[in-house]
């Protein structure tokens, strides 16, 4: 039996003074709707968001998100009968004395001065209530959030649904005649803030991408962006000290270049890095408090405003090793990242500017984002209580829930929450959850966070978490149901994430539903019962296989033959195209694994078709984030493959999968001879390359120094005048070759493939040893990665022009394919 929508959750009652009220009938509208404003209400301008006061925004903010959800009522009753509703803007006299034996609809105030007064108080003003009288429909609420919820709310009654943004996800009866049932409603949200958004910029989603997601927010109670910062413990800004970097650059950091962070270099010695702070530094807390002055005078805030703020660092490493940084720090690692940790340092940091600050701005609240390598609680100082965290799960597994025990990031992650917990039952600190809706390092390819979602919000929710600022990428097809879940339960933690997930699937596909939710459940047993953890598209072919593909094929089938009309066939069709990704990808790393570069490019082509026409069928299908894995991640090594493995060129030796391997912590081994074909490693433990991930052969958490991969070969029918080359398909991040103990040459650069030119050190007719050296100078590039990840081979043909590639600058791969 299917869940009961989080709107119907109501309790119906049958009293003297309450009604059925008829709104439609036959295909003519009976009633009108009244508000108070105009419904003609234009946003806001670039101009006016520079010139008008914060105040005047408010108001018009206000009064387009009541136009609007008024406007989205009469579309929808349009919709299921044909009948246009009227809609008249009166005021609170006027409402008074509307005649009795007209039916109307009346909407905020009007219907709270009618009787429709909430029942509860939220921070936001979106709790509402729905009442039903004789020709009277009250849509009563605390404030213009509330009034949406209550339209939106009282749409659900009548049967609307919204599976995803856009037309292909409206959910719409087909009524004659429309009735609002006998109703006391009374309703409002879980989490007080429910901010999901799009990222990626114009580049990866349009301004009618982002008005979909926006209208789709709106009809599931969410909270649009603009509105989200009304919370007075919602964190203002992103990462902080970006800001004050860029504002102080040729002024105060020019004059005292100290206060930027001491970074150890490779070799030993330090350096002033441009990309942080030294948060200790006195001078930087000085200067991080001007800037917050400067933040209020900006705003025109007066200073006994209660404001929080993101006080943090910018994403990446470079982080500080002072004196005082690494005293105060505590010594600790983070056993995710492999890194420093920072998260004491970060606390003490914003401890003193609250206290710098809090006798001029006393309802000031600073805090950061509670992730990266600063994701931990602190060892030796306890936050102020007025320190805000924002949890951001990136660095720990994206395929369990916090409370599955088999995943060790996600253990080590629910005894930081435990402790924050206790941290919040004890002197009150706002907490926040800053989540993903994707896996972040690919979005082609099944996915789901259904049973992450069910378990995780409630979990959260019951450790005081206020509200959350999922970060959503709009691949649809792959995410739509996990993303309703996440919506449902913003207000009805109650729900239990099956019975979700049928609803979904019975609204989205009809009779086929039952077909499609097995889909995901095989889906969810797939991604918990593999072992893996690894956020990135490499894990992939360690998930999932052939035998996975057909099996759900069937069950699309089987869906379609059952489905009962042309769209919910259309919709079984739109969400089974990640499966077939699945299918041609997993023909790409087949062809990739056995060397056949000429195969593996017309894979990809067979990948990129496959996205272009989704796209062309609903852009809300796909993810752009997808397309631009393929040409970052897929399309060099595919064609630069092929480039040296065929036509004047060919593959003289193939680089085995699972090769001798040295740790190097101390970035030693080439004073120790490593690369020197006298010392050994026969005996040595072999790990494997890019049949796996580091992160399944728990190596996740290994990042200082560097690895080392040997592999001892003969070259057969060479001839004196062919060149020799070494192709490397794709280390994290950078690699140094030697061959027979000459030093070659280096490569820089995440996912991309490399050629050197081994000619002069090739032995033609004896044993040749090759010695690679690989480093990870990210701090994550992506989770549970290192060493080599594609395959590589030596190759004979024209000798190259130059011995070794030329180096790129470092650079982090950011979830999503973002560079920095």
């Amino acid at each position: 039996m299917h869940s009961i929508h989080w709107l119907l959750s109501f309790l119906v009652v049958t009293m003297v003074g309450y009604a059925e009220v008829t709104l439609v009938r036959d295909g003519k509208a009976v009633a009108t709707i009244y508000m108070q404003g105009a419904l003609d209400v234009q946003p806001l301008t670039p101009k006016e968001r520079r010139t008008i006061s914060n105040e005047e925004q408010s108001e018009r903010l206000d009064a387009l998100l009541v136009a609007d959800a008024v406007k989205d009522l009469v579309y929808h009753v349009e919709r299921m009968s044909g009948a246009t509703l009227l809609v008249r803007s009166i005021s609170l006299e006027e409402a008074r004395n509307l005649p009795a034996g007209e039916a109307a609809i009346l909407v905020g105030q009007l219907a709270v001065e009618a009787g429709a007064a909430p029942l509860q108080e939220t921070t936001m003003g979106e709790s509402y209530r729905l009442v039903s009288r004789p020709n009277r429909l009250l849509i009563g609420s605390e404030g213009p959030l509330g009034t949406s919820h209550g339209i939106h709310g009282l749409l659900a009654t009548l049967g609307c649904d919204w599976l995803m943004p856009g037309p292909m996800g409206e959910i719409i009866p087909s009524l004659a005649t429309v009735v609002v049932p006998t109703m006391d409603i009374g309703k409002s949200p879980a989490f007080e803030v429910r901010a999901n958004w799009y990222s990626g910029g114009r580049l990866i989603v349009t301004d009618e991408e982002l008005a979909q997601l926006r209208q789709w927010k709106l009809r599931h109670g969410q909270t649009p962006r603009e509105f989200a910062h009304r919370h007075p413990d919602f964190m203002h800004g992103g990462h902080f000290w970006n800001s004050v970097l860029r504002h102080y650059k040729d002024t105060r950091l020019k004059e005292d270049p100290t206060m930027y962070a001491l970074v150890r270099q490779p070799d030993g010695s330090y350096v002033r890095g441009k990309s942080q702070l030294d948060p200790l530094h006195p001078g930087v807390l000085d200067m991080c408090a001007d800037y917050i002055r400067g933040m209020f005078e900006r705003n025109k805030w007066p200073n006994d405003k209660r404001v929080a703020l993101n006080v943090g660092p910018n994403d990446g490493g470079g982080y500080s090793e002072s004196a005082e940084v690494i005293t105060e720090g505590g010594g600790r690692f983070d056993p995710i990242a492999g890194d420093r940790d920072q998260t004491d340092v970060l606390v003490l940091y914003t401890n003193r500017l609250i206290e710098m600050l809090e006798p001029e701005f006393p309802n000031l609240r600073l805090g950061l984002l509670i992730y990266s390598v600063h994701a931990d609680y602190p060892m030796r100082h306890k936050p102020h209580p007025k320190f805000i965290g924002h949890f951001a799960d990136i660095t720990y597994s994206r395929f369990h829930a916090l409370e599955d025990t088999s995943s060790p990031t996600r253990n080590y992650y629910r005894n930081i929450l435990e402790q924050w917990a206790e941290l919040h039952e004890e002197q009150g600190n706002p907490l926040w959850f800053y989540g993903y809706n994707w896996n972040l390092a690919e979005n082609l390819l099944p996915y789901t966070k259904m049973k992450i979602w069910g378990l995780d919000l409630p979990y959260y929710h019951e450790m005081g978490v206020k509200g959350h600022n999922n970060e959503q990428d709009k691949a649809w097809s792959i995410l739509g149901p996990h993303n309703y879940l996440m919506a449902r339960l913003g207000w009805d933690m109650e729900l239990e994430w099956e019975d979700v997930l049928d609803e979904y699937c019975a609204k989205a596909f009809g009779a086929g539903g039952t077909h499609m939710a097995q889909y995901y459940l095989n889906l969810i047993e797939r991604q918990e019962r593999h072992g893996h953890e690894a956020g990135s598209h490499f894990a992939m072919p360690l998930v999932f296989d052939q035998e996975f593909v057909q099996e759900s094929r069937a069950l699309f089938a089987k869906a379609a033959a059952a489905a009962e009309t042309d769209t919910l066939r259309e919709r079984v069709a739109a969400f089974s195209q990640p499966v077939e990704m699945l299918h041609l990808y997993l023909n790409f790393i087949d062809a990739l694994h056995n060397f056949d570069y000429v195969r593996a490019t017309g894979d990809l082509e067979a990948m990129v078709a496959h996205w272009d026409a989704c796209l062309a069928q609903d852009s809300n299908l796909v993810s752009r984030y997808g397309r631009r894995y393929m040409e970052w991640l897929y399309k060099p090594v595919a064609e630069q493959g092929k480039r040296y493995s065929t036509g004047e060129y060919r593959i003289a030796h193939r680089l085995p999968e699972a090769l001798p391997t040295r740790f190097d912590p101390t970035l030693s081994g080439h004073l120790m001879g490593f690369q020197l074909p006298a010392v050994p490693h026969d005996n040595l433990l072999k790990t494997h390359t890019y049949g796996s991930t580091w992160m399944t052969q728990g190596l996740g958490g290994y990042r200082q120094g560097s690895v080392w991969y040997f592999d001892t070969f003969t070259l057969e029918e060479l001839s004196a005048e062919e060149g020799v080359g070494l192709f490397i398909g794709a280390v994290e991040d950078e690699i140094h070759v030697w061959c027979n103990g000459t030093y070659i040459g280096k490569g820089r650069g995440y996912v991309r493939p490399f050629q050197f030119d081994l000619t002069g050190s090739i032995r033609r007719d004896g044993e040749n040893t090759i010695a690679l050296q690989v480093i990870r100078n990210s701090m994550l590039n992506e989770l549970g990665l290192g060493g080599m990840l594609y395959p590589s081979f030596v190759f004979a043909g024209p000798r190259l022009e130059q011995q070794a590639p030329a180096i790129e600058p470092h650079q982090r791969i950011l979830p999503g394919g973002g560079r920095e």
